[in-house]
């Protein structure tokens, strides 16, 4: 079994830009290089404070002397994928001319690149996925991220690109399912209805730290190209939101009602694939896959402060 710790010794003394500080995986990052890094050196930016989209403020960066670019940014939405369909031109902006920014940054800083890809670049026609699928992305978000992912092999080899199944964390600034669902839980035991009715489509939840803790191993051993990461085991968000309210004790206080994703669906702009599921083939291959299933990861995501006090 791989020694987590050893290994990200080699980032011992090393210098990251994370961009999209503020977002679910710009924090993951910060935390796990924090925890496993001591001594490594952090620029955290949020949106505000770096633009992807305007060359001139990305290159101001260029004498900061960077080893590793994290490119988290991410378009200013609580619901990327839906903003994007109805944002064409700043989706483009963002996601397109933004890594074609930071590729000029990360030449002229001769710095590694990483790219977190999004699960949604596939179309679910076939399962599991591995990182030889052919991509086939159903939505304006996903046809832009898997833009980017192109140039950036076109354009610069010293990068990393990691396809990532659907994730949870970040608490506050979750953006997907579960951040959604939690508010959710705790309007409905403080109201009069107690029925909250879930759809059935099939996910992979991701631990954020655990996918940022997955990539550092692999910039720590100099891996470069794509790679597919994803949590062990798969749930639909009827099973996912009966497992937070499990772990949250609150089974007594609200009913969940399992129905079609369809009904959710036809409210949707943006085309989903019906079912993804990712295979860690390449990481189980080199030995690197430290994924967990996901049930472990959420119960210790859950057993943070932040989710007992608002329960």
């Amino acid at each position: 079994m791989i020694n987590i710790k050893k290994n990200l010794l080699k980032l011992s003394g090393k210098k990251f830009l994370i961009n999209g500080g503020e977002g679910m995986l710009g924090i993951a990052f910060d935390e796990m290089l924090k925890k496993y890094v001591p001594n490594c050196q952090i620029i955290k930016c949020t949106k505000k404070e770096l633009d992807v989209t305007n060359l001139e403020q990305v290159l101001s960066y260029d004498n900061k002397k960077l080893d590793f670019i994290i490119h988290c940014a991410s378009i200013s939405s609580l619901t990327p994928v839906e903003y994007c369909e109805e944002h064409p031109d700043e989706s483009y902006k963002v996601y397109v001319q933004g890594i074609n920014n930071i590729i000029e940054l990360a030449k002229k800083t001769n710095s590694k690149l990483f790219y977190p890809q999004s699960f949604l670049i596939y179309d679910g026609k076939s399962n599991p996925v591995n990182e030889e699928t052919k991509p086939n992305p159903l939505s304006l978000y996903a046809k832009h991220k898997l833009e980017s992912e192109l140039i950036i092999f076109n354009k610069f080899q010293n990068s990393l690109v990691v396809r990532m199944g659907g994730f949870f964390g970040g608490r506050e600034n979750d953006k997907n399912f579960v951040g959604k669902i939690i508010p959710e839980i705790l309007k409905k035991i403080h109201s009069e209805e107690k029925l909250l009715e879930i759809g059935d489509r099939i996910w992979q939840p991701t631990f954020t730290n655990d996918l940022a803790l997955n990539c550092l191993l692999l910039l720590a051993n100099q891996k470069s190209g794509k790679y597919n990461m994803a949590s062990h085991g798969k749930a639909s968000f009827y099973e996912l939101t009966k497992e937070i309210v499990s772990i949250l004790s609150l089974t007594k206080k609200i009913n969940l009602v399992k129905i079609s994703s369809s009904k959710f669906s036809k409210k949707e702009k943006a085309k989903r694939p019906l079912l993804v599921l990712m295979n860690n083939r390449k990481l189980e291959k080199e030995g690197l896959d430290i994924q967990r299933n996901w049930q472990e990861e959420l119960k210790e995501y859950l057993s943070h402060q932040y989710f007992k006090k608002l329960f």
